[in-house]
């Protein structure tokens, strides 16, 4: 055909292949190339890992070409069955440059529980490539002319900055869309899916059609719900069975991580011919299981950008290096430490990582152990994580120090270098002859437990002057499932009374296990702060539970923390510099048992101190949330990878943008306006009074750690049922928008087929008067608009013909004044159901 396009697919090789034969670990490999409904073939590499075809195929391939993707799956060549599958791609042809693809694609899984590794080399050339630069820049075009203001929009329409460029290519645009949440369903609008992020927007109302300016800046109570989501926030796609909501239509869920949920619809008036839905459907699935970094595109969307910051880029144009807002020797001087202290030094023996690989490069330890014993201490803690120091007071030289687990075992072997140093740790303050507290965050229970995996606790036997305590802090698997119930109870819809729904939040034990890390935290500050001792924090590896109990005790100790520059340096120093495993915790490998809402239940334990100490910060609860989802997006580099060694090796500085550059952009978002900045002059460790003692407790907060007075944070209700109920506008007419369509003529019924009906389980009250369906209330749908009604709200008859009906049909008072039915006459309602 004259619209015809030629795609020449070159396969060059592979490498890094999965061994599908257990026994010589190699595999036979060979490629499976798809385009539309048409598969080639390679030939088989018999025992081989890194697999060299070097084979060209053809195919021909309609307009509109934007809709096409090149599909490769390797597979192990077995005789008696289809093989094992080693991996897959997906290339989109729509982001050809000049019609040529060329490069090395990672392999991706089918699924969550497939483990692939190794890439696979691609050249492919398009023979109409004005055609497909043509077809993107129309759709490119429309996204920068509606999404130019609405970059990010995580949760109430206030945006960030848009990052413009060349880096986000538009792969799919799909006309024709509803959004539907919670029942309520959005006008007709366009789904596009970009190369990292998939954004919706709403059709626009016939007042908003005069001209593109005035479309383009409509508040967003008159512009209809738009979103925008990156593919790392969203947890699952799935195909919906859209039978039950009486449309004929196809229907995907998706559900993201930051607690919201909702359906895209594909209406009638999508071009069968020209949207495939698995097609939409499998690309979403491979953004999801691509573990690639999107942080790079959004480095090179910043760099586009002619509206940047000054903050986000140095003189030469290029990012900052991450390290300019926390350096960790600038840290322990504004802290008060001293290079001439006679209590502490800072030992570079871990500055090439030899040490320790997930600890920092410089260490601060006490002053008599020497890099030897620091060595010697790191072969019996584990992952070498030894005792360290993290916070210094400055008056009494106590410390904040962590570690992990010694490795004790069922034998009890114990180590002379490592109690040396727990002891010169302990005698480092201005009273040497008190207890040092030993906090482990772990039950005494989990702790024995650890001894027949070759790990354990402490002992006072060997231990001396120490006092050791255990915090029964879950571990990540009891906060995953903790987790997963808690957005369960947020984001179904609520049935049966207010008693009911928080008998299930109190069985989520969210809110209690927040009382057990804000309890540890208050009980760590007060041997600080009262009793003059310093106290030494691990759990199981000293990542997860130490992380939160040391960075929320500095919090409520040290002034500093509490402003918007003070948090950045804290996470910076506890959570990134001592190598907490973002990449595991938030699901971006392939053990999903260690995946785990960590750094959340941190920033929830943080948001309740907020609330209880308003006045004693500077940032706000919003500041917490964008942390989350920011951190969650992997369009930042400093919250790549497991550890700094990570992001060093990566070079991560140099090639992504830092998530504080956005937050240093939008600074005045996060300033909490009830702050009052304590009397000293100077935001550090001088906030403390100089008599000590008593008057402390203006300084040192000291938080109500009772889960029965915490507040459940808002941000998890932002996706509910009732938070859906209150936005607007959302369509309450059928599916196809304004258009009328005329009385079907055929003998097949088409009664209802364009509206779609909210199904029963859905809603437990009437939409108009909110009151409970019962069994003598019962539930009846609109037949205009498919909601739910109660039997009077539904006492009005219309003739619906447009709609296929031949007789009079129940409708709601909304659509019966909507449709001028003032004439139509009223009835009962009776008690059918609707």
């Amino acid at each position: 055909p004259r619209s015809a396009c030629v795609v020449t697919v070159h396969v060059h090789e592979a490498r890094g292949l999965a061994a599908a034969d257990l026994i010589n670990k190699k595999s036979d490999p060979y490629m499976r190339i798809q385009i539309a409904n048409r598969k080639l073939d390679t030939r088989v590499v018999m025992s081989n890992v890194n697999p060299v075809w070097n084979e060209i195929f053809s195919f021909q391939i309609s307009s509109p070409i934007y809709l096409n993707y090149v599909t490769l799956r390797v597979y192990d060549y077995d005789t008696f069955t289809n093989g094992t599958d080693l991996g897959r791609t997906m290339i989109p042809l729509m982001t050809s440059e000049h019609g040529k693809i060329d490069g090395w694609f990672p392999l991706m899984r089918k699924n969550r529980s497939q483990a692939v590794s190794g890439e696979i080399r691609i050249s492919i050339t398009l023979s109409k490539p004005g055609l497909v630069d043509s077809q993107r820049r129309k759709m490119e075009d429309a996204v920068r002319i509606k999404f130019r203001d609405h970059s990010i929009s995580f949760l109430d329409g206030e945006q960030i900055r848009m990052l413009p460029g060349d880096a986000e290519k538009v792969e799919m645009q799909v006309k024709g869309v509803i959004m539907a949440v919670h029942g309520l369903r959005s006008r007709q609008g366009t789904l596009y899916l970009t190369n990292y992020r998939l954004l919706f927007w709403p059709g626009e109302k016939e007042e908003d059609k005069d001209s593109v300016s005035k479309f383009q800046y409509h508040p967003r109570a008159k512009r209809g719900f738009d979103t925008a989501i990156p593919y790392r926030l969203i947890e699952r796609v799935a195909e919906v069975n859209a039978a039950a909501l009486r449309v004929k239509t196809r229907m995907m869920e998706i559900r993201g991580r930051d607690f919201r949920k909702f359906n895209l619809i594909l209406t009638n008036e999508c071009d069968p011919k020209a949207i495939n839905f698995h097609i939409i459907l499998k690309r979403l699935v491979i953004h999801l299981h691509n573990n690639i970094p999107y942080a790079r595109s959004m480095a090179a969307a910043a760099r586009c950008n002619k509206a940047k910051n000054d903050s986000d880029t140095g003189d030469d144009g290029k990012l900052q290096s991450f390290s300019r807002i926390y350096n960790m020797e600038d840290e322990y001087r504004r802290q008060g430490f001293r290079k001439n202290s006679k209590f502490w030094r800072i030992s570079r023996a871990n500055e090439k990582y030899s040490l320790c690989s997930s600890y920092p490069k410089l260490l601060l330890v006490p002053k008599q152990a020497t890099d030897e014993l620091l060595e010697s201490v790191a072969g019996y803690r584990s992952k070498g994580r030894i005792p360290v120091a993290t916070w210094y007071h400055p008056r009494n030289n106590c410390v904040i120090a962590r570690c992990a687990q010694p490795m004790v075992g069922l034998m009890g072997k114990q180590s002379k270098a490592d109690q040396l140093l727990i002891e010169m740790l302990r005698a480092s303050s201005d009273a040497p002859d008190r207890e040092l507290l030993i906090y482990d965050c772990r039950s005494a229970v989990a702790a024995k437990a650890n001894e027949i995996l070759g790990k354990g606790s402490e002992s006072t036997r060997y231990y001396t002057k120490c006092r050791i305590m255990q915090g029964n802090i879950p571990n990540i698997h009891v906060v995953r499932k903790s987790f997963l119930q808690l957005n369960e109870v947020c984001t179904r819809a609520t049935h049966g009374s207010d008693e009911s729904w928080l008998q299930k939040l109190a069985q989520t034990l969210w809110l209690q296990n927040l009382t057990l890390i804000i309890s540890a935290c208050t009980t760590c500050a007060y041997y600080i702060e009262q009793k003059k001792q310093s106290v030494l924090v691990h759990c199981s590896d000293g990542w997860d539970r130490t992380a939160q109990v040391c960075a929320l005790t500095q919090v409520l100790m040290d002034s500093y923390y509490r402003t918007i520059e003070g948090i950045i340096v804290l996470i910076e120093k506890e959570w990134l510099s001592f190598g907490f495993k973002f990449k595991d915790r938030y699901g971006m490998c392939e053990k999903l048992q260690e995946k785990s809402p960590i750094f959340i239940q941190w920033l929830d334990c943080l948001h309740q101190v907020v609330i209880q100490f308003e006045h004693c910060f500077e940032y706000n609860t919003r500041f917490l949330f964008d942390i989350w989802i920011w951190s969650h997006s992997m369009w930042f580099g400093n919250f790549l990878g497991n550890s700094n060694k990570e992001r060093l090796e990566n070079r991560c500085a140099q090639k992504t943008i830092s998530l504080w550059a956005m937050v240093e952009a939008n600074k005045q978002r996060y300033v909490n306006p009830n702050y009052v900045r304590p009397s000293s002059s100077s935001a550090s460790l001088a906030s403390f009074p100089p008599d000590g003692g008593g008057a402390a407790s203006k300084h040192v907060l000291m938080p109500i750690s009772d889960w029965k007075i915490f507040k459940l944070w808002d941000v998890y209700l932002q996706h509910s049922d009732v938070f859906w109920a209150s936005r607007g506008p959302w369509s309450a007419t059928q599916i196809s928008g304004t258009e009328r369509r005329a009385p079907s003529t055929s003998k097949k019924s088409t009664v209802g087929n364009n509206v779609m009906w909210v199904p029963d389980e859905w809603s437990n009250t009437c939409k108009e008067c909110r009151r409970m369906f019962t069994l003598v209330r019962r539930r009846h749908h609109c037949r205009a608009c498919g909601h739910l009604f109660c039997a009077r709200c539904t006492s009005n008859r219309l003739e619906l013909r447009d709609l296929g009906y031949n007789k009079e049909q129940r409708v709601c008072n909304s659509c019966f004044e909507h449709r001028g039915g003032g004439g139509g006459g009223e009835r009962g309602g009776g008690g059918g159901g609707g």
